[in-house]
């Protein structure tokens, strides 16, 4: 410890640094203030001896500039003066303690460590301080970013409003739970509304790929039950074992009116029928990322769309949210709101203010989440898009594609034909359809002309996982000598498209009849194709087809 010692009386001095010294300290020695004033700009110390007398102008000047120096010293009055009044007025200007001669020098310097002790707590504090400061800036700058790019993400995953009333509420600064609404290029409607593990940025990390990864294969017009299988399989690679999202998926088929249901670890969806009668239906699947892709089972449920008036579903943090004594909102309590739902006002708005005057102003326990899909308002408003006249415009688009080896598992060919058409300001239902037909048609030549995949394996649930994991094995094994040709023709004169895919596999027996059993997953697409089409031909042996559509 360096001591610096400011003292006149050199016996004294003589006696303070001997005693100091003895103690292990090195000591510096000045007889008046200003001599001090430049020890101090010159030297830094530990503890500061100052021989004041409390009345003396220049001892409270020198209090005055040791406290104003970068680095805080202890400092300890030495003095002849009892006044106490000016001694508090020395506290006052900054000494930390006093002696008064004559005095013990032991006493001395248990009071030096003492003081000394208290300064080296309040520095090593005001160091962690600083430390904890800079800290949360850090963590402040980094969940500002990762808040942006959430935000971000989650406006994207919503295009589409019409007639879906959502609602969502975050218990923390970020959300693990997220909603997506969207339209595929068939035209199809896909709504989803997800809750990850916990809440606040954890659960936010979970979720954020799933966004990324659902959108992105609803703009690649993939089916509902190809799409819960990936995401399920992407979730139980990436995330924990502790980790999973419960997650409820819609599909609507505006042009088969229907609706594909999926419920994985959520609360009871509830249907509003067009009759008042209310039906639910509870999870009936694993939540995602929770079993391998060849044990997950999604038990999609498919509905009529004509009996159903309003489709509900919503996180377990609506009917989990306690009052502070316990009592939860509860199924009840929700089922009791729409017995007496009059539709005269929204429905998400009637139960967001029941549940707000139910919650008063505690705390949310876990994120909060609900939609109201309108399905009858959706359906009567796709017929009136449908049947909107479409101007028809002078010329004609051909495009010939083909595709070999390699590339056809590498190249988004519906897409490129997508494309095509938006080129041409294709829009509604006859580019929904022909996306559909393209999709169907490219699908076959692929999996079952190229690869030679069995389409039985997907008449369940269970087996589309297997039929999944055999068609990327072959994708990335095919030979150089496979071949996929397309052409496309579009008139909008006539509004007529024409498109023939060839497939280098060895193609069907045409006149052989397959066997369709109820709630079979695959069989359809022939059937689908020719209901959607003016007219389709297969040409022998079968790996050749011309389809013919034209605008409603």
């Amino acid at each position: 410890m360096h001591v610096l010692i400011v003292e006149d009386d050199p016996l004294f001095v003589e006696t303070l640094e001997t005693f100091l010294e003895g103690k292990g300290c090195k000591t510096t020695v000045t007889s008046h203030f200003e001599a001090a004033k430049e020890s101090l700009i010159q030297s830094s110390f530990d503890f500061i001896l100052l021989n004041s007398p409390l009345s003396s102008e220049d001892g409270t000047d020198v209090i005055s500039f040791i406290k104003s120096l970068s680095h805080k010293v202890p400092l300890m009055i030495v003095t002849e003066d009892n006044n106490q009044i000016r001694m508090s007025e020395a506290f006052e200007k900054g000494a930390d303690d006093f002696l008064s001669k004559p005095f013990n020098v032991n006493l001395l310097w248990q009071k030096i460590q003492r003081c000394r002790r208290f300064y080296d707590k309040e520095i090593e504090l005001e160091q962690q301080t600083e430390k904890f400061e800079k800290l949360l800036s850090k963590q402040k700058r980094e969940e500002d970013l990762a808040r942006h790019v959430y935000e971000h993400v989650a406006a994207l995953s919503t295009t589409e409003t019409e007639f879906v009333d959502a609602y969502i509420q975050s218990s923390s600064s970020f959300n693990g739970d997220a909603f997506i609404c969207d339209t595929a290029p068939n035209g199809n409607r896909f709504v989803i509304l997800a809750d990850a593990t916990g809440h606040g940025l954890a659960a936010a990390i979970c979720i954020l790929p799933l966004l990324v990864t659902i959108r992105a294969m609803i703009r690649k017009g993939l089916s509902l039950a190809h799409i819960v299988h990936e995401a399920n399989k992407k979730l139980t690679l990436e995330l924990p074992d502790d980790k999973f999202v419960a997650l409820i998926a819609v599909e609507i088929n505006f042009n088969k009116q229907t609706l594909q249901l999926f419920n994985g670890g959520m609360p009871d969806v509830i249907s509003l029928r067009t009759d008042k009668t209310l039906r639910l239906y509870s999870s009936a699947s694993m939540a995602l990322g929770i079993l391998e892709p060849e044990d997950f089972d999604p038990a999609i449920l498919t509905l009529n769309t004509l009996s159903i008036r309003n489709l509900f579903f919503f996180s377990d943090g609506l009917i989990e949210q306690p009052t502070p004594e316990g009592d939860p909102f509860g199924m009840r309590r929700l089922l009791e709101i729409f017995n007496h739902y009059n539709y005269e006002e929204p429905l998400v708005k009637l139960i967001v203010n029941e549940f707000s005057a139910f919650n008063g102003l505690t705390e949310l326990v876990d994120d909060l989440s609900m939609c109201d899909l309108q399905i009858h308002a959706l359906m009567d408003a796709h017929l009136c898009r449908k049947k909107q006249a479409l101007s028809a415009k002078q010329g004609k688009i051909t495009a010939t594609l083909d595709i070999t080896g390699e590339l056809i598992a590498s190249t988004d060919i519906i897409a490129c034909l997508d494309s095509i058409m938006r080129s041409a300001d294709m829009m509604g239902d006859m580019r929904q359809r022909a996306f559909t037909v393209f999709a169907e048609l490219i699908s076959n030549g692929v999996d079952h002309g190229i690869l030679n995949l069995d389409s039985t394996l997907k008449n369940d649930f269970a087996g589309f996982a297997e039929y999944l994991q055999l068609r990327e094995e072959r994708l990335g094994s095919i030979s150089e000598n496979e071949k996929l040709s397309m052409t496309f023709s579009y008139s909008p004169k006539t509004a007529e498209i024409d498109f023939e895919i060839v497939d280098s596999g060895k193609g069907f027996d045409l006149n052989k009849k397959k066997i369709i059993r109820d709630g079979a997953l695959s069989g359809r697409g022939l059937e689908l194709i020719q209901k959607l089409s003016k007219s389709v031909d297969i040409i022998a042996p079968g790996n050749r087809t011309i389809v013919k559509l034209k605008r409603n």
